[in-house]
């Protein structure tokens, strides 16, 4: 019997896709004549959207219509070179799935989003997917979480919020749901704590046993 519903941001908690994205930020970049970025400097800008992420790195000068349909080509090209999910998650989302139900919130266009689920062997295990296009704003506003409630039906009192980011807490706190912070991510368990989360856990094992205490 599923104990209710997990929803996990995408980069930064289950996947690494640094590399991939910052390959397609600077092809970007390449392709207008600029100079490329460190793949350091480029992460900082991930987690908000494709558009924040390029008005970061590539700054004002730039007009978002020329740059986006740039580096969306050669994303697309290249969604799953290095991205890989991090170290013990892979097993246990599939433990998971045997007792919650499991979806994706994320900021990240949703068809990339799924294509990525599916490319690494989680499409059965983590059917629900949503990302930004597929409802009217990005995390932190909680359509998301909403949406993901509506589908399966699921109260809010019986799901968690599981990210890297403060995105990601604003967004649990913007729905009403409890919120599990991973320290392996994108900010770090210092940002994590400095934003007021107040379980962070810094490997998959931990993940697992914060989980089943939420399950009771």
């Amino acid at each position: 019997m599923a104990l209710g519903l997990v929803i996990f941001d995408l980069d930064g908690t289950l996947v690494d896709s640094r590399r991939d994205l910052a390959d397609a930020v600077n092809a970007t970049l390449r392709e207008l004549g600029r100079t490329e970025l460190p793949v350091a400097e480029i992460e900082g800008s991930i987690g908000h959207g494709v558009n924040r992420l390029l008005e970061r790195t590539l700054g004002s000068s730039e007009p978002l219509e020329r740059a986006r349909p740039i580096f969306d080509r050669h994303y697309a090209a290249g969604l799953l070179v290095h991205t890989r999910p991090y170290p013990g998650v892979d097993a246990l989302v599939r433990e998971l799935a045997a007792c919650w139900r499991l979806a994706v919130a994320t900021n990240k266009p949703g068809p990339w989003a799924r294509e990525i689920v599916a490319g690494i062997g989680w499409g059965s295990d983590l059917p629900l997917v949503v990302g930004g296009g597929d409802v009217a704003r990005l995390k932190p506003a909680p359509d998301m979480v909403e949406l993901l409630l509506a589908r399966t039906g699921i109260r809010a009192e019986d799901s968690v919020v599981v990210g890297d980011m403060d995105v990601d807490l604003e967004l649990a706190r913007a729905a009403g749901l409890p919120f599990v912070g991973v320290g392996w991510g994108l900010s770090g368990r210092r940002k994590l704590e400095e934003a007021g989360a107040a379980v962070v856990v810094d490997t998959a094992a931990e993940l697992a046993a914060a989980l089943t205490d939420f399950a009771g």
